[in-house]
């Protein structure tokens, strides 16, 4: 989609950060509002507290009408601000605060919080992304339904070379995996069952560009943990879409089902859907801002 350049002086700013979790702390805001005035941007309103503290945070930045919402923090504070700023129409800077930070690596690369604050600011161009929605969760980047959310700490374990905590958490994921498959029916009409479902948006699809209106599902299906190992393996360097245990279409609604509650992952953030969910491409979900040439 295209981007359209933005005066952030010109807007009312704010920031949330989450010192909780783990990429950032107190001193983060001496750094941010060093950043802000470079920019000639003043007046801004910071929250920086701990986890306990994001919720009135939250409640706080609603009420001063801010346009533009600066959020350093992990991929659950990152999705809350996400969800806050569609339905208050305002604008998102989501920085890299926490382990994962989906939706900051996809819009800003892997980069500091102050390397993408800095480029951001610098050329500020707004981009409207679209997305999924889950009951009244949304995501941006990507939704991971059923066993396989469990193996995405495994595969960061093992991208980052810390095989030791892969096979720790492996051990977990193993033991779930085969309890309970996921009862998908994808667009009315495909179904079938298999350990769980990725539904991935047009920001990091492979194949789809931004403007593309559906989202991308990865049907997953396993028979052994050797064949778990290999798909995590292959998505931790980034070659899953080529293994043979994925099966990729398009779609804008999935419904899934188990006779058991299902764990999901929302844009890296942990939720649980209960025994039965409803999942539907967005087309306008939220707008970012990000450097011109992102």
């Amino acid at each position: 989609m295209e981007a359209e350049v933005v005066c952030l002086s010109e807007l009312k700013v704010g920031a949330i950060i989450n010192t909780s979790s783990g990429g950032c702390d107190l001193d983060s805001e001496e750094k941010m509002l060093a950043q802000l005035k470079s920019a000639e941007i003043v007046g801004a309103k910071i929250w920086c507290g701990e986890a306990d503290q994001t919720a009135r945070a939250f409640a706080e930045a609603a009420r001063q009408k801010l346009e533009v919402l600066i959020v350093l923090g992990g991929d659950g504070t990152i999705r809350t601000a996400a969800e806050a700023c569609a339905e208050k129409a305002s604008y998102l800077i989501p920085l890299p605060g926490g382990t994962m930070n989906m939706l900051p690596r996809a819009l800003y690369g892997d980069v500091s919080w102050e390397e993408a604050l800095k480029n951001t600011l610098a050329r500020p161009s707004v981009k409207a992304l679209s997305g999924g929605r889950v009951a009244d969760k949304r995501f941006f980047v990507a939704a991971i339904v059923g066993a396989p959310s469990l193996w995405v700490e495994l595969r960061e374990a093992i991208r980052e070379g810390d095989f030791l905590d892969a096979i720790k958490k492996g051990t977990v994921a193993f033991q779930k995996m085969f309890e309970t498959k996921v009862q998908y029916l994808i667009s009315g009409e495909m179904t079938g069952e298999a350990e769980g479902l990725a539904l991935i948006c047009p920001l990091i699809s492979e194949e789809m560009s931004d403007s593309e209106q559906a989202l991308e599902a990865a049907v997953i299906d396993v028979d052994s943990a050797a064949e778990v190992i290999g798909l995590v393996t292959a998505a931790a360097f980034g070659k899953w879409r080529h293994n043979k245990n994925v099966f990729l279409t398009r779609t804008k609604r999935v419904g899934v089902e188990s006779t058991k509650d299902i764990p999901a992952r929302l844009d890296g953030e942990r939720v649980n859907l209960g025994r039965s969910a409803q999942i539907e491409f967005v087309s306008k979900a939220v707008n970012v801002i990000v450097a011109g040439n992102n």
